[in-house]
């Protein structure tokens, strides 16, 4: 049996950032990642013609003042950041508004938003902690009077967690993630400081990856965890199809719907519960369906968000980024990448039946939207991905309430990435969740 100091599974921004966090303290760490090549689900593939596709629409909060900053910077990493995000278009049914043309409030009711904002900026993390439990939907319907407030609300929650329905987005995270975000002026009608990595999103973890190989780290690409086996004794083996690992350190930085399938625990009561908490919560994701395609000229030329809280003819909430408007290295000359999606639920995103009809209206809508699309489109993927964000961001279900990075009873064993102890949007939760890890590992070895 190969015996490491630490082993990772994972080679994603939360896996990359522990390997790249533990490695420079002179311990012998192996990284096992299932594919060819580091990212998990934040990768770049490069296709012909010069195009450079992102898997997911991988905006960065707060950007270069963001917590996967923050992590690239203490594992010695340097990248560019794109220009940044500079507001949200909003869809009427008829045709594109700014925000705040669409939302029309008025000075009452900017007065009124403007409170509340303020509002979060002195909250505490343990006052913001008491609001996981509650939902967004709860929260508004406690502090708003206006319907057009209430719905730009739903509209930046639902752009946060990719939820559909403010009664199963957190109050709590919501919260959170504004107050984050105002730091950077991410008040009524703005963004703050949201941008991408220069040349895609597999730019920053090809680097990360990169920082730990020269670290000392070892990675092994090709190379699933097939099992992972908790012993009574707090030893923990693991299995490829082709080798056996042992470490007194394992770190697992997969989301909590792949670990179920591949770890085995002791016959212990602690344990026994926290995996039927596990099994309960693997459904627990955010989920959407839509196109990515490459077009010949630009849809819009604006660096905003595209969105609407309902889809004309579909029902599900509307996300669109036209990664071009930020980054041209990405596709040829005058070209445009567009992730154009909508939110849903697991469950429907696997349903094949309502997927087909969604997508056949949703088409429709987007040529209403977007008039010229359908004859200036180069290629184009209709697609579906389910856990996009981890674990979902629903009540009961963030801040202290989402699965630990290490359990009681279970030495040596630790949990990183979206699905664990960490706040923020997307790839800022990993990162969290990643310097949340380390830091607890290197306290229990220090």
């Amino acid at each position: 049996m190969n015996a490491y100091d630490a082993i990772v599974i994972g080679a994603g921004i939360a896996g990359l950032g522990v390997a790249g966090l533990l490695q420079g303290r002179g311990m012998r760490i192996l990284l096992l990642e299932k594919t060819r090549t580091p990212g998990g689900r934040a990768k770049t593939k490069e296709m012909p013609g010069g195009w450079r596709i992102d898997t997911g629409t991988h905006c960065v909060d707060n950007g270069d003042k963001s917590a996967c900053a923050d992590l690239l910077k203490k594992i010695g990493v340097d990248i560019a950041w794109t220009r940044p995000m500079q507001g949200m278009g909003i869809f009427d049914g008829d045709k594109w508004k700014d925000a705040g043309q669409y939302f029309n409030l008025t000075d009452a009711e900017v007065k009124q938003l403007a409170e509340l904002e303020d509002s979060f900026v002195p909250m505490t993390d343990a006052e913001i902690d008491v609001l996981d439990k509650t939902s967004l939907a709860e929260f508004i319907s406690q502090r708003v009077k206006s319907e057009p407030v209430a719905e730009y609300l739903k509209t930046i929650g639902m752009v946060q967690t990719t939820l559909t329905r403010a009664e199963i987005i957190s109050a709590g995270e919501f919260v959170s993630i504004y107050r984050e975000g105002m730091k950077f002026g991410a008040r009524y009608g703005g963004f703050g400081n949201i941008r991408m990595p220069v040349g895609g999103i597999g730019v920053m973890t090809g680097a990360m990856a990169k920082a730990a190989i020269q670290k000392g780290c070892e990675i092994k690409y090709g190379a699933p965890v097939i099992k992972v086996v908790v012993n009574k004794n707090g030893t923990t083996e693991l299995f490829t199809e082709t080798e056996s690992y042992h470490a007194n350190v394992v770190v697992i930085a997969i989301p909590i719907w792949q670990l179920v399938g591949i770890i085995e625990v002791a016959d212990d009561p602690l344990q026994r519960e926290w995996y039927s908490r596990l099994v309960r919560l693997k459904d627990e994701t955010s989920a959407s369906m839509g196109f990515t395609m490459g077009i010949r000229k630009p849809l819009f030329t604006e660096p905003v968000y595209l969105s609407a809280w309902r889809i004309p003819g579909v029902g599900l909430p509307l996300q669109i980024l036209g990664h071009t408007n930020f980054d041209e290295t990405i596709a040829p000359p005058g070209h445009m990448i567009a992730f154009i999606g909508a939110c849903c639920t697991p469950q429907q995103a696997r349903d094949e039946a309502f997927r087909k009809d969604t997508l056949g209206k949703f088409w429709e809508t987007v040529k209403q939207m977007f008039p010229d699309v359908e004859e200036n489109v180069v290629w184009k993927v209709d697609g579906h991905y389910v856990g996009i964000d981890g674990l979902g961001r629903s009540p009961g279900l963030t801040g202290n309430y989402r699965m630990p990075v290490a359990m009681p009873g279970m030495k040596g064993l630790y949990f990183a990435g979206d699905c664990y102890t960490g706040r923020g949007v997307g790839m800022n939760a990993a990162a969290n969740s990643a310097m949340i890890c380390a830091d607890h590992i290197k306290a229990d070895y220090s």
